[in-house]
């Protein structure tokens, strides 16, 4: 398979829509044409038969009645970054939004967008020019734990959590939708594009999809806890075809604050073969690749394919690579990919430690917070103590107290300054949407 090109991966958009979607000017009344475009952008995916295009206008759509929720479960094309007269595409002039708020997580349904095709289908699905930020209805802690000096927020809470959120951090007693930004489960070729992936409390992407290809091309994930993409095959179907291309991929956050499991870029899974170049992957509490997982049948793993060619790789904490063995994992830099045969390819890639890269888009305070990042626990425990002496004659177990505190922990990265990642670095990462 032959990796696609930036030229390639610039959008292709149709001259006219089937559905036009505007939140400034519509109504979910009207019939969804150019003149009278629908106001929510859920109406015109209901409404759209497979293969329909729909334009979006700037505005903030994050499902019908406000819920928590874009469902898709169609193969549609839908292209954000419209003005409101559809004469003008800019995604990021003509910001088209999926910011749900803190009262919207009640109602979110297992993702901020879910994408579930079930019906095969060689109709492509795409997702082309949204910024989909969960920041706003996240939730920060209260006290103010773990906000290092310049940083917009403190940590991000832990599931179940309640904490401050909204826009302004003025909002109390939120508690965070525990769910990825994005589900995608397809039986149809698949590209998300030229989007934005903010502040996400679990997974960016996560999916699994049949024998079509999936693309995730040209997009930003700043800000991530466990991973930015995880996508896996079909056992039934056999290996998905996976590209994984000019993405800027900063930021990914262990599952919590003590830093001990996850906090990866792109993760290699099974019955999926994964071709991974020209990204930027950087500052992951674990490793920016990870290729762990393994299929216990050794005639499909010898039939996967895996890549990593041409990537930056930009302070990963403990490796640019994790892979089995070495005790629970082997950790390996890019200097060393030539000696993984795991890798089919693994020409340009390399490590880099200068964020000057980034020409002064990448917010110096969060990365600073971030490589100084500490997490302490300490435990009172006293088995004489009068309680424990008792509960011990009782035969019950003994307690004690245990307090930890994070520096720092996912904490909120302002979306407006995420926006100025794209075209950070020429060649490399997300470029200027087209």
């Amino acid at each position: 398979m032959q990796n696609i090109s930036l030229e390639e991966i610039k959008s292709d958009i149709p001259a006219q829509a089937d559905f036009y979607v505007s939140k400034e000017t519509g109504n979910n009344r009207k019939d969804g044409s150019k003149e009278t475009p629908l106001k929510n952008l859920q109406k015109a995916i209901d409404a759209a038969q497979d293969g329909a295009v729909i334009f979006v206008a700037e505005g903030n759509y994050f499902g019908m009645l406000d819920c928590g929720t874009i469902e898709i479960k169609k193969p549609v094309k839908i292209y954000g970054g419209w003005n409101t007269e559809f004469t003008e595409r800019d995604v990021l002039k003509h910001k088209t939004m999926i910011q749900p708020t803190p009262e919207s997580n009640g109602t979110c349904k297992m993702a901020t967008v879910m994408i579930e095709v079930q019906q095969e289908s060689d109709t492509e699905l795409v997702l082309d020019g949204f910024i989909i930020d969960r920041g706003n209805s996240n939730a920060y802690h209260a006290a103010g734990e773990g906000k290092p000096e310049g940083v917009f927020s403190p940590m991000l809470l832990p599931i179940a959590g309640k904490g401050v959120g909204g826009e302004n951090l003025d909002q109390p007693n939120v508690i965070s939708s525990s769910n990825p930004t994005m589900r995608l489960n397809v039986k149809c070729p698949a590209t998300i594009r030229n989007c934005a992936f903010l502040n996400s409390f679990n997974f960016a992407i996560l999916g699994s999809g049949g024998v079509k290809k999936i693309n995730i091309l040209n997009n930003l994930f700043v800000n991530t806890c466990y991973a930015a993409c995880d996508i896996s095959g079909s056992l039934v179907k056999g290996n998905v075809d996976i590209e994984f291309a000019y993405n800027t991929v900063l930021f990914n956050w262990a599952r919590l604050k003590d830093l001990a499991d996850m906090g990866y870029g792109y993760r290699y899974k099974n019955m999926a073969n994964s071709y991974v170049h020209h990204n930027i992957i950087g500052c992951s509490t674990f490793a920016g690749l990870d290729r762990t997982h393994t299929d216990g049948n050794k005639e499909r793993e010898a039939q996967r394919i895996t890549t990593a060619e041409h990537n930056i790789f930009f302070l990963n904490r403990q490796a640019d690579l994790v892979m089995p063995g070495g005790g629970m994992f082997m950790r390996v830099w890019a200097k060393d990919f030539e000696d993984v045969e795991q890798l089919a390819e693994i020409d340009g890639n390399k490590s880099i430690t200068d964020a000057s890269i980034f020409n002064g888009k990448l917010d110096e305070a969060y990365l600073k917070g971030f490589l100084n990042v500490t997490y302490s626990e300490k435990v009172n425990y006293d088995p004489n103590s009068g309680a424990n002496q008792f509960r011990a004659a009782l035969g019950m177990n003994q307690v004690g107290t245990m307090q930890s505190s994070a520096s720092m922990y996912a904490n909120r990265y302002e979306w407006k300054k995420a926006l100025e990642l794209f075209n950070a670095v020429e060649g490399y990462g997300a470029q200027e949407p087209k």
